[in-house]
C-alpha cells in the first residue's frame, strides 16, 4: 500500500476513534433528570429551562432514538427528538453544557395515489396501499358532505399526500394536501389550507368529523392561555420553542372531564407534568390531563370511563407557573393540535375569503393539471425528487 494512502487511513480511523457518534433508544423507565445523572451533567441545565422547554421534555418518547457524540471519549453533543418536528441538543462547552431546541432535519417527499373503486372505497384503498389510514382519513376530510360509503365500482379516488423522511426513513404519519373523490363522473376535491382544514376548489371549508368526537375537558375556563405549535422560531428569544397542547386557564379545583369515552391507562406523577392521567380512546388516539391539584374519587388504571366522566380537578402541580389545565392530544403516539377535534359545532357556512381564498386557487391551478394526469392510471406510488423542505444535516 502506497505510504500516502497508509497515513490516510491512519487519519481516518484515529478520527472515527476519537470523534464517534452512537445511537440508543430512550428507555421507557428512564427520566430526563435520570438521564442528566446517569451522564455527569449538572441538573441545573433543566431547571434553568423555561416553563414551556421543561414540559416539552415530557414529550420524549419512549423507544425513541437519540444519538450522543464524543471527542477523545467526552461527550461533545447529545440531539434527542422530542417531536416530528424538533430536537433537544444538549452542546458540551467550556462555561458548561448549554440546552436548546431546533428543527430535525429532514425532507418532504410528495407522493400520489390514483385508484379506481372495484368494491368499496376503504377496502380498494386497503389492498392498494396495505394500509387503513387512507380510507378513515377521507372520511374525516370529507366528513358528511359525501355518501362514501356508497361508491361503487368505477368511481375514482386521487390522493397527493407528503411524508417526512430521515435518513432515508419514513418518520411521520401521511398528510393529505389534496384529493379528489369521483362518484357518478362528478368530482370533488379537498385541499388542505394553513389552518389545517379541508376547503373544496371554490373555498367552501368541509365540515370535519372524527370517528372519535372530543368535548372541552374544562367546561367553564377564563381563557386558552396557550396554545399548540409544533415549532415557533420565537422573534425576540432568538429561539424555537413549541407547545404540543393547549392550556386551559380556570381556578384552582375546576372540575376536569374525560373528553372523550375510553380507558385510563396512566394515573399517576408525570414529572414536569405533575399530577396526570392519560386515557386511550379508538382509532389509536389518547388524550392527557396534566398539572391537576388531585384525581377524583375511584379513578383508577385500566378502567373504562364515559365521556364527560370527571377525573380530577384543576391546579398547578409539577412545573406549572398558575392553575391550569394542559390538555393533549396524540395521534398513534404523534401530538397533534386537540383544537382540531375539540370544536363548537356550527352550521355556519364557512367560505374562503381575500388572500386565504387567492392562495386556495393557486393550489387548484398547482394540482389541475396533476388531477388529470392521475385519471387515466390505476394506481401511482411514487416519490418526487423534489425536496419540499431541505434543511440542512446538523442544522
Amino acid at each position: 500500500m502506497p505510504i500516502k494512502s497508509l497515513f490516510l487511513l491512519i487519519s481516518m480511523l484515529f478520527l472515527a476513534e476519537n470523534l464517534a457518534a452512537k445511537e440508543y433508544q430512550w428507555s421507557n423507565k428512564l427520566t430526563f433528570l435520570g438521564f442528566l445523572k446517569q451522564h455527569n451533567i449538572p441538573q441545573k441545565t433543566y431547571y434553568n429551562m423555561d416553563q414551556d422547554d421543561k414540559e416539552l421534555i415530557q414529550e420524549i418518547r419512549s423507544g425513541q432514538s437519540y444519538t450522543i457524540e464524543k471527542k477523545n471519549n467526552k461527550i461533545t453533543t447529545i440531539k434527542i427528538p422530542v417531536s416530528d418536528e424538533l430536537m433537544l441538543q444538549l452542546n458540551n462547552t467550556k462555561n458548561g453544557y448549554v440546552a436548546k431546541y431546533l428543527p430535525i432535519p429532514y425532507e418532504i417527499i410528495e407522493k400520489t395515489i390514483s385508484i379506481q373503486i372495484k368494491n368499496s372505497l376503504k377496502k380498494d384503498l386497503y389492498n392498494a396501499t396495505k394500509s387503513w389510514y387512507y380510507g378513515k382519513e377521507l372520511e374525516e376530510v370529507y366528513s358528511n358532505a359525501l355518501p362514501l360509503q356508497k361508491m361503487k365500482k368505477g368511481d375514482k379516488v386521487i390522493i397527493f399526500y407528503t411524508q417526512r423522511y430521515r435518513n432515508g426513513k419514513v418518520f411521520s404519519s401521511p398528510q393529505i394536501e389534496a384529493c379528489l373523490i369521483e362518484i357518478n363522473k362528478k368530482p370533488f376535491y379537498g385541499f388542505l389550507m394553513e389552518d389545517e382544514k379541508y376547503y373544496d376548489s371554490l373555498g367552501t371549508k368541509y365540515k370535519r368529523t372524527y370517528h372519535t368526537k372530543f368535548i372541552r375537558p374544562v367546561q367553564n375556563f377564563k381563557r386558552i392561555s396557550s396554545g399548540f405549535t409544533h415549532r415557533r422560531f420565537h422573534p425576540i428569544l432568538k429561539r424555537y420553542k413549541a407547545h404540543l397542547g393547549i392550556d386551559y386557564a380556570a381556578r384552582t379545583g375546576r372540575a376536569i372531564v374525560a373528553s372523550s369515552a375510553g380507558k385510563i391507562v396512566h394515573k399517576g406523577w408525570k414529572g414536569g407534568y405533575g399530577r396526570t392521567v392519560i386515557i386511550q380512546h379508538s382509532n389509536g388516539l389518547k388524550t392527557l390531563y396534566a398539572h391537576m391539584r388531585g384525581y377524583a374519587k375511584n379513578i383508577h388504571r385500566g378502567q373504562n370511563i364515559p365521556q364527560g366522566k370527571v377525573i380530577g380537578y384543576v391546579g398547578t402541580s409539577g412545573r406549572s407557573t398558575g392553575p391550569h389545565l394542559h390538555f393533549g392530544l396524540y395521534k398513534n403516539g404523534k401530538p397533534v393540535n386537540p383544537a382540531r377535534y375539540v370544536a363548537k359545532q356550527s352550521s355556519k357556512i364557512i367560505k374562503l375569503k381575500g388572500k386565504k381564498y387567492n392562495k386556495l386557487r393557486k393550489m387548484v391551478l398547482k394540482y389541475r393539471p396533476q388531477f388529470k394526469e392521475s385519471k387515466s392510471r390505476t394506481i401511482i406510488k411514487e416519490e418526487s425528487k423534489e425536496c419540499l423542505n431541505c434543511l440542512k444535516k446538523g442544522a
